[in-house]
């Protein structure tokens, strides 16, 4: 009889991580899955640390370089299971996370997607941080073309997703979750975020360098553009103007330009006032201008400061909630 989960794992040099991303899975309170670790030509030890586990339920793949996206989808195409769990080999999942989130997915028929809430872990496991996702669909749609609302290596998916809507695009590689979370949207699948944290992921902007970083940011940027202006109708009502505009000015102002989106804020004044004092606040920011803002991206101080008021007084930059325009 198959396995009811396969639980996905590229791996890339991970040696200092990976033990403890094993074993994570491997000590699931669920244990109906099997474990696909594919290793992508790695030059550390992590081959030979995953050759030191022999639990019947890892299922080992040695390849040469070939990047995350190919063998993600190279995963996904030989996963026995109807269920997709994705994991990072820098990443912990708590012991729970399996035994949950399917349990979630089993009940809802109507989700496709299930994700968690997450603790931002550094190099050293420590916690810097709690991120909360938005919870419904509705909610997670709205945030999504201008910040990721859900976390990748926490996602569990149906298989049935990529037999009938494709593979992640290589196109994309980085940013190649983001990119299929908003076509699965336009395609019309739910996404769901239980409120419980069931990973410990390691943020990126402690991670990764910082041209990385600064690249993902654009290709995000100009998905999260796309994904609005393939919604937006040809002739939209005062709230789905306003909408459009407020997400595009979000998009702007956290991804592209300060600036600019000063000038779609304030268009958003002009459709109605009734969010004025959300509105001033970007206004506010946007002062300082676009020079500003990058040498504080670029030092890594805009995003190093939301995840440490995040930590030390619950204050998400980044929580962004759905508006209506409803009675006026």
């Amino acid at each position: 009889m198959d396995c009811r989960i396969s639980v996905i794992m590229p791996v890339y040099n991970e040696q200092e991580y990976l033990k403890f991303s094993i074993e994570s899975i491997l000590n699931q309170t669920f244990s109906d899955f099997e474990f696909i670790i594919i290793d992508d030509g790695s030059t550390d030890d992590s081959v030979k640390i995953i050759g030191s586990y022999s639990d019947s339920r890892l299922k080992f793949y040695k390849s040469e370089k070939k990047g995350i996206v190919k063998q993600l989808n190279y995963g996904i195409s030989i996963a026995k299971a109807p269920i997709i769990a994705r994991m990072d080999a820098d990443d912990i999942s708590e012991f729970s996370r399996l035994e949950e989130q399917f349990a979630f997915i089993s009940q809802h028929p109507g989700v496709d997607v299930v994700g968690t809430n997450v603790f931002f872990i550094n190099e050293k496991a420590e916690v810097v941080c709690t991120k909360i996702y938005p919870q419904n669909h509705e909610d997670i749609e709205f945030m999504m073309p201008i910040e990721s609302a859900v976390c990748h290596p926490a996602v569990m998916m149906r298989k049935e997703i990529f037999n009938s809507f494709g593979s992640y695009n290589e196109k994309y590689s980085g940013a190649e979750d983001y990119e299929l979370f908003l076509n699965l949207i336009l395609g019309g699948y739910r996404f769901y975020n239980i409120q419980k944290i069931l990973l410990r992921y390691r943020a990126p902007v402690l991670k990764k360098d910082l041209l990385s970083v600064t690249k993902l940011n654009e290709i995000s940027y100009q998905l999260g553009i796309k994904y609005l202006n393939n919604i937006r109708t040809l002739k939209p009502t005062k709230a789905e103007d306003y909408t459009y505009y407020y997400r595009l000015g979000l998009n702007e102002y956290y991804r592209g330009r300060v600036t600019k989106s000063r000038g779609i804020f304030f268009k958003c004044l002009r459709i109605s006032r009734k969010n004025l004092f959300r509105i001033i606040r970007f206004l506010s920011m946007s002062l300082l201008g676009d020079q500003v803002i990058k040498c504080l991206r670029e030092t890594r101080t805009l995003p190093l400061l939301s995840l440490y008021l995040n930590k030390y007084f619950s204050i998400d930059l980044h929580n962004i909630k759905k508006i209506t325009l409803s009675g006026k």
